[in-house]
């Protein structure tokens, strides 16, 4: 009777050797994974943190360099203008007698309906015709994030930067007249 075995039988060094080789790929497959997630972290937190912003004016102005990168703009809300409806929230901004037409696609916040508001808008230019109080415009802000400024204890350190109070005269230079809001 012959009792030698029908295959090889390996030798423990090389079945160490093998299991070592698989642990091996494991771990470098498992540091790559990190590797990536850490990097597409960072990458997404400084995409945020470099988002800038321009005021109504400067965006207008700066419209065909910034095209369609998202951005933010800031502006005060023009009361009369709000209107929403189906969940889609449009309005007008205002800076320096340049006015900029919005629509805005998420929930705006709680203190969005105080009048005159100074907001921060982030989305970007979308063209497309729109009558507003300054007149025709060939685009208008699509917006998906705004940041209400809500406090009395911010101080600005540039003047160019809309406060909490419009100022006195503040539409005086503009050559439109805004309509009362509609109560």
């Amino acid at each position: 009777m012959d009792l030698t075995p029908l295959h090889e039988v390996e030798a423990p060094s090389d079945l160490r050797r093998r299991a070592h080789r698989r642990r091996r790929w494991s771990v470098l497959a498992i540091s790559a994974v990190l590797i990536f997630a850490m990097a597409f972290i960072t990458a997404q937190g400084l995409r945020n943190a470099t988002l800038f912003f321009r005021n109504v004016d400067e965006a207008v102005e700066q419209r065909s360099e910034l095209g369609e990168r998202r951005f933010r703009i800031q502006g005060r809300v023009i009361p009369s203008s709000v209107k929403s409806e189906s969940g889609l929230t449009t309005f007008e901004i205002v800076h320096n007698c340049v006015v900029a037409s919005v629509l805005h696609s998420s929930d705006p916040p709680e203190l969005f309906s105080s009048p005159w508001i100074p907001v921060v808008l982030e989305g970007h230019w979308i063209a497309g015709e729109v009558m507003t109080l300054g007149g025709n415009d060939s685009h208008y802000f699509s917006s998906d994030r705004m940041l209400v400024k809500h406090t009395n204890e911010y101080a600005s350190a540039n003047e160019q930067r809309v406060t909490e109070e419009p100022p006195e005269g503040f539409l005086d230079q503009c050559s439109f007249e805004v309509p009362a809001a509609a109560s």
